[in-house]
């Protein structure tokens, strides 16, 4: 006589949420920037002689604080040159595509959403800027809060359990880590306010690199500072 029959739980694939709002944020980084990239910024020009959408979008870092906060998003989405938009979109698509492989979790993806405007606040350090447009310090952050979870000792899961680890190459995590902090070094945002770019056809701020970097390495410590007190202790 049969008492029972243990039932059958369909489990989320592992990481699966994870990835998809990675995705999402990729998204929702790329299409606004592709929109308005079809009219790139004149960064040799003054921000009063820009379109009026522009300059209400722009991120000016000699202002300090006396500016409107969604520019400490919006301001990413604006870039200065056609290649300086497509360098950008192409690095974009690449991180995507670092994120179904490496499979981040949603904590991952909260991290890189809170570096993005973590990022634009950093830039407020440098004061020599008259404005700053672009993804790539935003797209910094998104490698390090991408990577440095697969390198970090995995939390308990607040039932007690172990997490299952996903997909985390860690060769990979320490390889991209180690890209991004040799890129900065050479970089030397401490000595070089602007750095010019044939390739993008612009003048680079390095401190941008800089400030991404410390963003989703700052934005993925505190989250797992949540995690970790949100977790059972014994």
């Amino acid at each position: 006589m049969r008492c029972g029959a243990p039932s059958s739980v369909t489990r989320p694939e592992v990481g699966l949420d994870g990835v998809r709002l990675w995705w999402a944020l990729c998204l929702l980084l790329a299409l606004p920037a592709a929109a308005l990239g079809l009219q790139p910024v004149a960064l040799a020009q003054a921000v009063a002689q820009w379109p009026a959408l522009p300059q209400a979008l722009v991120l000016r870092p000699e202002l300090g604080w006396h500016q409107p906060a969604w520019t400490w998003w919006t301001s990413a989405w604006l870039h200065g040159s056609t290649p300086h938009l497509l360098r950008n979109l192409a690095a974009l698509v690449l991180l995507a595509a670092l994120g179904g492989l490496l499979r981040p979790r949603a904590q991952a993806a909260a991290a890189w959403c809170l570096a993005w405007p973590l990022t634009q606040l950093g830039m407020l350090l440098e004061p020599a800027l008259s404005s700053y447009v672009g993804l790539s310090g935003v797209l910094h952050a998104g490698v390090v809060a991408l990577a440095l979870p697969a390198v970090l000792p995995p939390l308990r899961h607040p039932t007690g359990a172990e997490p299952s680890p996903g997909l985390h190459p860690k060769w990979l995590a320490w390889a991209l880590l180690s890209g991004v902090a040799l890129k900065i070094l050479m970089e030397n945002p401490w000595q070089h306010t602007l750095v010019a770019s044939s390739a993008s056809a612009i003048n680079v701020a390095p401190w941008a690199h800089l400030s991404g970097a410390a963003a989703g390495a700052l934005a993925t410590g505190m989250l797992r500072g949540v995690g970790w007190c949100a977790r059972p202790h014994r």
